[in-house]
């Protein structure tokens, strides 16, 4: 697959395409071919590079990013400005001993199908509808319920042919009513209120999501804000942040686009890391150095440039312990860089990230250094305006390397923004149309294309963006930011 789109692009006068990694920097296309492990969450990566670039030009140091497309559902947290990353994780039950964004993943986007299981209750996923026929909202012969129809069904996305979606598509919602429909009769449910199930069911799961990269690792949502993202991630992002606690949502402009725009602002990048299992008199400055010394020659030599910047990290544990806690060199360096530490700064380091985890420390305990990782990078271009959340052409062009990093074309499809050509920028059109939210119906005010820096928005409303929607219910208002993006609070909120 890789050779023909490097034949393609040539034949088309475009350079060789640079493969986005699952720990979020690019390679070239030849090391993705030969080692395709390390490209698996490659898609997720790339969206995640782009939120921490977007909490850079708002001034939000802490995040959860919340992918929501057509089949899944990836999250993540960003931590003073850094995507978490892990060492290691499992695959589809595989172990892969590889540097990786720490992303996980459930299988709730727009196009999940809704089902009753064989106890009565109502499901939603892990099937997906996919891009083709894609929900029977879309028009291509799909006949069964899906979260995209439910909100259709529920007023939140627009009403059958008003507007037309990318690809040509235009959203039929009597076929979208017919498939809720046939799934309310098994439940005993009138339509209304299994479209509202199947979105709660959705939510749900993705709420569980979230917890498993927060509150079982430690972290507390609701001292991040939540940025959405994917075509159907600003649909429900209010209500994820409502059920964590969280008082703040920020919806990039890109949002719908949001992983091309990673691959284009994400570095160049290499990593080489070695197991060591130090502990003792055996963790030692001098020990540490050479490690440093070997991974770091390695890493710029695979990137093929010797002046690339190094940065390192360590991973340690007390003695006994089955996890390790990941320590920045910068953050352990006696110089205050990110030179080799010595075994005392090593240990306090690990003890401050331990006691901030976990909320204690070991003043006896024995620590172990499992392993030294050095990466090298090569940062991207910067590119002002389309980097500050546009949708130009150097974010659209990088969707080929997107999907030979991602495989699924169809992630982009699950909510379909609501915005036609003809209405991508400028004042939205003031109209409303009812929708219903928490069990009535509701009058929701209509933004349509993309509002001005400094528009207010009030709930309840929705936004329809170029490739997504985002839905405010009452309770949040926000502003749009000079970059575009949508920055909502929760009345009485504190972030």
């Amino acid at each position: 697959y890789l050779g023909a789109l490097a034949r393609r692009t040539a034949g088309a006068g475009l350079p060789e395409p640079q493969i986005m990694q699952s720990s979020g920097g690019l390679a070239p296309l030849g090391t993705a071919a030969a080692h395709a492990a390390l490209t698996v969450l490659s898609g997720p990566a790339a969206g995640a590079a782009a939120a921490a670039l977007i909490a850079g030009q708002t001034g939000i140091r802490d995040l959860l990013c919340f992918d929501m497309g057509g089949t899944s559902c990836d999250v993540c947290v960003v931590e003073d400005g850094a995507v978490r990353e892990t060492a290691s994780r499992e695959i589809a039950g595989r172990p892969l001993a590889l540097p990786m964004v720490d992303i996980h993943t459930v299988g709730a986007g727009g196009g999940s199908i809704a089902w009753r299981d064989g106890g009565g209750a109502l499901r939603v996923g892990p099937r997906s509808a996919g891009s083709r026929p894609g929900p029977a909202a879309y028009g291509r012969g799909g006949t069964e319920p899906t979260v995209t129809d439910a909100n259709l069904v529920l007023g939140r996305l627009g009403r059958a042919g008003t507007v037309e979606l990318a690809g040509g598509v235009r959203l039929d919602a009597a076929a979208a009513r017919a498939a809720v429909g046939g799934l309310a009769r098994t439940l005993g449910l009138d339509v209304e209120e299994c479209a509202a199930g199947i979105v709660r069911v959705a939510n749900a799961e993705m709420v569980r999501a979230l917890r498993v990269v927060t509150v079982e690792r430690g972290i507390d949502p609701r001292e991040h804000a939540l940025v959405a993202f994917g075509g159907a991630g600003p649909l429900h992002a209010v209500a994820i942040a409502e059920e964590l606690g969280i008082d703040r949502v920020l919806a990039p402009r890109a949002s719908g686009v949001l992983a091309a725009l990673g691959l284009v602002v994400s570095p160049r990048r290499r990593d080489a890391q070695r197991s060591v299992l130090r502990s003792g008199d055996a963790l030692t400055g001098e020990a540490v150095a050479h490690d440093v010394e070997e991974l770091g020659a390695a890493a710029r030599t695979a990137l093929g440039a010797p002046e690339a910047e190094l940065r390192t990290r360590y991973e340690l544990r007390y003695r006994g312990q089955a996890f390790e806690l990941t320590v920045e060199g910068a953050a352990v360096a006696s110089d205050g860089g990110d030179a080799p530490p010595t075994a005392a700064a090593l240990r306090e380091a690990f003890e401050r990230a331990h006691e901030d985890r976990y909320g204690y420390r070991d003043a006896a305990g024995e620590i172990e250094l499992v392993t030294v990782r050095v990466t090298a990078t090569v940062p991207a271009p910067v590119l002002g305006e389309v980097a500050a959340g546009g949708t130009g052409g150097a974010a659209g062009a990088s969707g080929a390397g997107e999907a030979a990093g991602a495989g699924g074309a169809g992630e982009a499809a699950g909510a379909g923004g609501a915005a036609g050509p003809a209405e991508a920028a400028g004042t939205p059109a003031p109209h409303t149309r009812p929708a219903r939210l928490a069990g009535r119906t509701q009058t929701l005010a209509v933004h349509r294309g993309l509002p001005a820096p400094g528009t207010a928005i009030e709930g309840p409303a929705v936004c329809e963006l170029p490739e997504s929607t985002l839905l405010v219910p009452v309770g949040w208002r926000g502003t749009v930011t000079d970059a575009g993006a949508i920055d909502l609070r929760r009345d009485g909120g504190t972030t």
